[in-house]
């Protein structure tokens, strides 16, 4: 029989368990380090890995990483791979697990999003499983807790539609969900300011090329340290576009306001104009939504205004346009003034719509001149129902941002 000598130390041995603390990747990896008396910095090229890539796997706060990252830093860690992956586990499930659907957090949801047209989006399936709400919202949002999504910050340059947004509500997850994927493809290059200028000039003509004319211009501009991203509408959005600073870089999100080929074209001039003239504001935070209304500040209109001055006169100005509007039905016409020019007719016959805005017949002529807006973003394009997973982040990457 068991004496109190005995059962002391098995309580002992108990209550000292509980103190020891749990093994996890940032402390192995940090008593690595140690052992080889090196730092983070000087292992980061043997890794092969940028610094926020390792520490998102370390500490578990990067629900999208490369599994060969993994297997890096099993090796490096010399101990098995399946031990690492269990500890990065863990520590996802530390960090990002929901827990219970509580009234407090339900309330936060119907305050913040408008459900209705996320669900109109399809990025979430129903109004009333707010688990699964929730589920959709963080994984496409990136983030760990619902409570942690708050509304962008000023530092984005909003290339306006025609209308007015109902409420803000979407444009606000539209932004987060953009600045999420930015985060995640991370442009590794500096902005080159210079070679943007000079790169200007060569991207009118691949708007031709309906099919890979703009993948060949975003592949040029990631290189340039512009990264730009293709990013589907939702309900009274109301916006052709947007610049914002991701890790102290240009971004550029472009979406579908009325499908019109053309107004993707002419929204990426006009953000690149904002990129040129415009992102030290930008990226000091001080740059606000370019709308209309009498509250919006006069030099914020006429910066946005100077923007679509420019994206015009780029593409095809009001100049090369005047007299054009006989010619409306006359195919061969706008097809050989669009050949000297370097620009899809198509853009030709969306101008002369915006020309002449009070009438049918330009409009009707537009949008069937116009080619499929899908055709042109299909492989820039996560739709709002699928999953932002690892897989989708590589493919993207492979294909288009490297």
């Amino acid at each position: 029989m068991p004496n109190e000598e005995s059962h002391k130390f098995e309580i002992n041995a108990l209550i000292n368990s509980a103190f020891v603390p749990k093994e996890t990747l940032r402390g192995m990896f940090e008593a690595k380090l140690s052992a080889l008396d090196t730092s983070v910095t000087a292992i980061l090229p043997v890794l092969d890995m940028e610094s926020r890539a390792l520490n998102g796997i370390l500490d578990g706060t990067k629900k999208m990483v490369d599994f060969t990252n993994l297997i890096k830093i099993a090796n490096f860690l010399q101990v098995p791979l399946t031990r690492v992956v269990e500890l990065f586990a863990a520590a996802l499930e530390a960090n990002f697990s929901t827990g219970p659907v509580t009234v407090e957090k339900v309330q936060f949801i119907k305050d913040n999003f408008d459900l209705a047209a996320l669900r109109k989006a399809r990025l979430i399936d129903t109004i009333t499983d707010f688990r699964h709400i929730e589920q959709r919202l963080l994984l496409r949002l990136g983030l760990k807790s619902i409570f942690d999504y708050k509304k962008p910050d000023n530092h984005v340059a909003f290339s306006a539609g025609i209308l007015q947004p109902k409420n803000d509500l979407s444009r606000s997850v539209w932004i987060r969900a953009a600045m999420n994927l930015f985060e995640e493809l991370e442009n590794p290059y500096d902005f080159n300011r210079q070679g943007l200028i000079e790169f200007i000039p060569l991207i009118r003509w691949h708007s031709t090329n309906v099919e890979l004319g703009l993948v060949d211009v975003v592949k040029t501009l990631y290189k340039l340290g512009v990264t730009v991203i293709y990013q589907p509408p939702m309900p009274s959005l109301q916006l052709r576009g947007a610049t914002m600073a991701v890790y102290n870089k240009p971004c550029i999100v472009l979406t579908d306001i009325m499908g019109f080929y053309g107004t993707l074209w002419f929204a990426l001039c006009h953000e690149i104009f904002h990129v040129l003239f415009d992102w030290p504001d930008i990226e000091a935070n001080s740059y606000h939504a370019t709308e209309d209304g009498d509250d919006i500040p006069l030099t914020v209109k006429e910066k946005d205004r100077r923007a679509d001055d420019f994206a015009r006169s780029f593409l095809f100005s009001k100049e090369k346009s005047a007299g054009v509007d006989r010619y409306l039905y006359d195919r061969h016409y706008i097809a050989d003034l669009a050949a000297d020019s370097q620009v899809h007719e198509s853009i030709i016959y969306l101008f002369l719509a915006y020309d002449n805005k009070s009438s049918k017949k330009f409009w009707a002529r537009a949008r069937e001149m116009s080619p499929p807006v899908e055709v042109a973003v299909s492989r820039l394009t996560v739709p709002w129902e699928e999953e932002l997973s690892w897989e989708k982040i590589e493919v993207l990457k492979n294909d288009i941002y490297n």
